[in-house]
């Protein structure tokens, strides 16, 4: 009954197009991650996850809506959020950046490519979500300790140019500083961070010039309302004005997942692994929908 209405409400519903909604439960059955049970289909479990991850339900409204017990909702959500960390290995992956994305013939997923010498046109995006932030991701917790009655999770991400997240770190605890949260995921070698060969990561002014991460001038004018009304006059703040309009793209890709999956807001009680697998599977879906509607309206 939903794919035969109108777009707007599978959007509204499930964030994503019909089609492609079709498209994601059909590899998840191709893959053999998700089977249909006894009473529960595998659009429905996916409609039921994609409802809870994209309107932070709980599970009582997701019982009225779908006439299901509440054990059976539990069930399902775990199950298809087992299925995303798998989903994720092949939506989460490095990306050649393309400074026309609606080109015909483009593939989002491919190998680095590699240039002599890495120019404004050859670099990557960074950011590191912390807590210390009005942009952290919280959960909501039954005891006081952790910044009253909050739980911090910093999220360490990588985006390119077509804000497609190419590289995604969830899962520290607390409240850390953004350099830091970098430093301990570089140096642990299980994480595989993924160095770009001959190019850079932009990174805010929170970390420092390295070999691969790219900072701005310090005490310079950096964001964009800065010169609105007055234009970069040195070569520091041409710089500045240069890097902070490249840099702008993950600032618009985590407006979009954060818009997309309201979960992200205020997440209700979860196991802490559970809570770290849903801001992935958030990160996931973004990424599925972005590669298949490249126009999608909320990355416009």
């Amino acid at each position: 009954e939903l794919l035969r209405g109108s777009d707007m409400r599978c959007i509204e519903l499930m964030r994503m197009f019909g089609e492609a909604y079709v498209h994601l439960c059909t590899h998840f059955r191709h893959k053999l991650w998700l089977l249909d049970s006894r009473h529960v289909s595998v659009e429905e479990k996916m409609t039921m996850f994609l409802t809870i991850i994209g309107h932070n339900e709980h599970y009582v409204v997701i019982k009225r809506m779908f006439q299901h017990f509440s054990q059976t909702i539990h069930k399902d959500f775990h199950e298809v959020l087992a299925t995303m960390m798998s989903f994720a290995r092949e939506m989460i992956v490095s990306s050649t950046f393309d400074p026309n994305p609606d080109s015909p013939g483009v593939t989002s997923v491919s190998q680095w490519s590699v240039s002599v010498e890495p120019t404004w046109h050859h670099v990557c995006l960074l950011v590191c979500f912390s807590g210390i932030h009005d942009i952290c991701i919280t959960a909501l917790i039954n005891f006081c300790g952790r910044g009253k009655g909050k739980c911090y999770q910093n999220v360490l991400g990588i985006c390119d140019f077509n804000m497609i997240f190419t590289f995604v770190y969830a899962g520290w605890e607390g409240v850390s500083h953004d350099s830091r949260v970098l430093i301990e995921v570089i140096a642990e070698l299980s994480n595989n961070f993924p160095f770009p060969p001959s190019k850079y990561y932009l990174c805010d002014a929170t970390y420092i010039n390295t070999q691969e991460f790219m900072a701005p001038y310090c005490n310079v004018r950096y964001w964009l309302g800065d010169f609105r009304h007055k234009r970069a006059m040195t070569k520091e703040e041409k710089f500045n004005h240069a890097y902070s309009k490249l840099r702008n793209v993950i600032e618009r890709a985590y407006g979009v997942l954060k818009a997309r999956f309201s979960i992200l807001d205020k997440m209700t009680p979860y196991p802490f692994n559970v809570y770290m697998n849903v801001v992935i599977a958030c990160f996931v879906v973004n990424n599925f929908i972005r590669k298949e509607n490249i126009n999608n309206e909320l990355f416009a």
